[in-house]
């Protein structure tokens, strides 16, 4: 994802080559911008066979006060191991409508 256009709704996706994303029991998606930070675990993600993904609302990217957020993704599979991502760094677009619609 190279950016997150203020007021939609993107879908954050990560794929996995080494390990199955349905044996990931815990998993973390961590926003981070300034000192704010929106947090999503497994439970509001979606699982398949090749990733986890999440999707922000409205309201979250309307949220985002700076130009650039941090993404990263941390998680744990049943056997235990843990993993997490290389940080990620996402421009931040304004949107002439800023409001939800």
């Amino acid at each position: 994802m190279d950016k997150i256009i203020m007021g939609t709704t993107p879908t954050i996706k990560y794929t996995f080559k080494s390990i199955a994303p349905t044996d990931i029991t815990i998993a973390y998606l961590t926003i981070t911008y300034g000192e704010n930070e929106i947090e999503r675990d497994i439970t509001t993600a979606t699982v398949s066979s090749t990733g986890i993904s999440w999707t922000l609302t409205q309201e979250e990217t309307l949220g985002i006060t700076d130009n650039a957020v941090v993404i990263r993704l941390n998680w744990k599979t049943a056997d235990g191991t843990r993993g997490a991502s290389s940080r990620t760094v996402v421009m931040i677009e304004t949107n002439e409508l800023d409001e939800v619609i």
